[in-house]
């Protein structure tokens, strides 16, 4: 298993950080990760990764649910030094964007007393982009941080993944939080408190 040697914990991690609070504070706007020469497992994509080697610590826990899950969480915790829960005790999860919605349905989602106890998902795409093009979801989203609406198009995620989404959504600030990010380091953020709808390109 490779212990990633180019990552500097302190500036490298500075730097996403504040791309990462941008893309939450702006939903979705997209930022573009640096292409850093690190090479995770198959499964998670370089963008999936440089958020965990950004955010995670010894007290943060995760799971991946991901293809190649094994390699990849045994990275991620070399790499980190974060915890691997279950799915239902997890701060972070991962999903590659084909995956099934069932996987989610014990994540954390936080109770009226304790709301922020919640789980986010960091969910790999293969394109993320402003403009449309075919076989995209188009994603129209509203809410804290937008004027009126933003339009971003996303390849690569199931429907019924975006709907499980939305219902654990309904009862803000119950929720969950969503990063994607896409094969060229792209990265948009849904905050729980925004709400989205979906429609196809054909």
């Amino acid at each position: 298993m490779r212990r990633e040697t180019n990552y500097d914990e302190v500036f490298d991690a500075q730097e996403q950080f504040r791309l990462l609070l941008d893309c939450m504070a702006r939903p979705g706007k997209i930022n573009v990760l640096p292409d850093m020469d690190i090479l995770p497992p198959a499964g998670i994509n370089k963008g999936g990764t440089l958020i965990a080697l950004s955010l995670f610590n010894a007290d943060v826990s995760f799971c991946s649910l991901a293809d190649n899950s094994d390699e990849i969480t045994a990275y991620l915790a070399l790499n980190t030094g974060a915890t691997v829960a279950e799915v239902n005790t997890a701060d972070y999860i991962f999903l590659n964007g084909h995956q099934n919605p069932d996987l989610i349905d014990s994540a954390k989602h936080g109770n009226l007393s304790y709301p922020d106890e919640s789980a986010t998902l960091i969910i790999d795409v293969n394109k993320i982009a402003t403009e449309p093009f075919l076989n995209a979801i188009k994603l129209v989203l509203k809410g804290p941080g937008i004027e009126t609406e933003t339009v971003v198009f996303v390849e690569g995620i199931n429907p019924q993944l975006l709907e499980a989404i939305k219902e654990l959504n309904l009862e803000f600030p119950l929720g969950i939080d969503l990063m994607i990010t896409d094969n060229q380091n792209n990265l948009i953020c849904i905050p729980r408190s925004n709400r989205f709808v979906y429609s196809t390109i054909n």
